[in-house]
């Protein structure tokens, strides 16, 4: 599958869980480890389809004072697109991890009711005053359940970026993580159960 920041393109996309389960996940990160499972033996708990979708940094970059749209609001659009496509109908929850949980923000402010469940995980703060403000008028589009995951002692994503999000989030819940030393930084594995709990409620198995 192509992919590009074009707004006909399509981006790599893995599925993995329960092929025909009514719940559908997509998982948004980026990294080597985009379109793997975070935890097969949790995952196979679930009675839900996980979609993740392919990311590089170019495809969520979102600088400030860019003339038109972002890359990161191109890919934000190809993907919401996709999503509607792939639910039938039918929410769907969404994960946003790290660097692409802007993105998550973006793609659910576009689906709307579309997206009943987000989960926000190592998500740091806007670092700008300018992208603060316009992530601010995203958060306030956003209806769905919010669970917002931090480490302890992140350096870029901790208490006070937790707190950040829920200040402008209609409906969300903070939980913090204990971490420490060189693995300070919140690692998807670790809170992948904790994840699914809340974004495909109701589908163990």
């Amino acid at each position: 599958m192509t992919k590009g920041p074009a707004p006909d393109a399509s981006y790599e996309n893995r599925s993995f869980g329960a092929p025909g389960a009514e719940r559908t996940v997509v998982l948004l990160r980026s990294g080597i480890s985009t379109l793997s499972d975070p935890r097969p033996d949790v995952t196979a708990h679930r009675d839900a389809r996980i979609v993740a979708v392919g990311l590089t940094v170019d495809d969520i970059d979102d600088p400030v004072a860019y003339r038109g749209a972002t890359p990161a609001e191109a890919t934000a659009s190809v993907i919401a697109r996709f999503i509607a496509d792939e639910a039938h109908e039918r929410p769907v929850g969404l994960v946003g991890v790290g660097e692409a949980g802007e993105l998550a923000i973006m793609i659910a402010a576009h689906l709307g009711e579309g997206v009943d469940r987000l989960a926000l995980v190592a998500v740091p703060r806007p670092e700008s005053e300018l992208g603060a403000s316009e992530v601010a008028e995203l958060l306030g589009r956003i209806s769905a359940k919010t669970l917002l995951m931090n480490g302890q002692a992140d350096p870029t994503a901790a208490s006070a970026a937790a707190r950040w999000f829920k200040d402008h989030l209609a409906s969300a819940r903070v939980e913090m993580v204990p971490k420490s030393g060189h693995e300070a930084r919140l690692i998807l594995a670790d809170v992948w159960e904790r994840v699914l709990s809340h974004v495909a409620p109701g589908t163990v198995r």
